[in-house]
């Protein structure tokens, strides 16, 4: 390691560290921003081709196709309204950008608008991860048997204090909705030493089922706007098979050339749009481990620096 690596903690003070910690808070709150919306577009697109497709209006309309309503009596007028209702349910109004979208287009549009949310999404992981994983780097204080440069060691545990350490380490935590240390879902009940979960004490196949769990609850929202568009496509295409209720004659749609082109658009955005996803969940759990691996050794070096006599 030539002399002029790895000393670029020497440059820090308490404002640098103070304005890092405020980069990082800035990267997680964008990414539970953006994981949000697209969560919020995700199940409007599913709930929008649910209504659209397999509803039990939808199937009330094909059952009742034949039935007039020229009668106008409270069952007519409420069929009538219904009819209307469910013919309006198939355009998703979006108020922020002041633009109406029907549910036939919701597949390849929805779509593409996750597809530019993932890229921003993937930027901010990737931000996160570098703002965190760098900061973490330069606060990270050597070990004791690090015999290449024994001054190293003494001067970067001064100008990184446990009590330091412990505040970076804990505002990142605190601000975080997908890294975690402790993958346990206990609550916290007492004012008693509550120690996060461990297998000795909980059994190994538990802690195993609970760390399962939270992985997969937080796997859940990068890759849910993934299933939730793929889901949206199918249901459109199915629609091309079954019968139209705009139809006069309630036929079954037939392929055409849109049906080929929307088919290329949207995999010209699903695909994106899956590995961007899955970029940014790799980018949190890489952030996880480098914070996990800090948090032991913070840990491990309170426990060494522990007065002598105190239990």
């Amino acid at each position: 390691m030539t002399p002029h690596q790895n000393m670029d903690w020497v440059a820090e003070t308490p404002e640098s560290i103070a304005a890092r910690l405020e980069g990082a808070k800035a990267s997680q709150a964008q990414i539970r921003f953006t994981m949000g919306v697209m969560a919020i577009i995700s199940m409007m697109m599913l709930i929008a081709a649910y209504n659209a497709y397999l509803s039990y209006d939808y199937n009330w309309i094909i059952k009742e196709k034949g039935r007039q309503f020229a009668n106008k009596d409270v069952p007519g007028i409420l069929g009538e309204q219904a009819l209307k209702d469910w013919a309006q349910s198939r355009i998703v109004q979006i108020s922020p950008l002041g633009i109406r979208v029907s549910i036939d287009d919701v597949a390849v549009l929805g779509s593409a608008c996750l597809f530019v949310l993932s890229l921003w999404l993937v930027l901010a992981a990737r931000r996160e991860n570098h703002t965190i994983g760098l900061l973490l780097q330069d606060t990270d204080t050597p070990l004791p048997y690090d015999n290449r440069d024994s001054s190293l060691v003494e001067s970067r545990s001064q100008v990184n204090s446990s009590g330091r350490r412990w505040l970076i380490f804990h505002t990142i935590i605190s601000n975080s909705l997908f890294v975690t240390v402790d993958h346990s879902l206990l609550t916290v009940h007492s004012l008693s030493n509550l120690k996060p979960m461990k297998a000795g004490a909980t059994g190994a196949v538990s802690a195993w089922l609970h760390r399962t769990g939270f992985g997969i609850v937080r796997n859940f929202f990068f890759l849910f706007p993934v299933i939730a568009s793929f889901g949206v496509f199918c249901l459109d295409r199915w629609s091309y098979f079954i019968q139209d209720p705009f139809d006069p004659d309630f036929a079954t749609p037939s392929l055409d050339a849109f049906f080929w082109r929307s088919l290329v658009v949207f995999f010209v955005c699903w695909i994106p749009l899956t590995l961007c996803c899955i970029r940014a969940r790799r980018y949190s759990t890489d952030t996880e481990k480098v914070l996990n691996q800090y948090g032991a050794k913070l840990r491990a070096d309170l426990l060494r620096r522990k007065p002598v006599g105190q239990s």
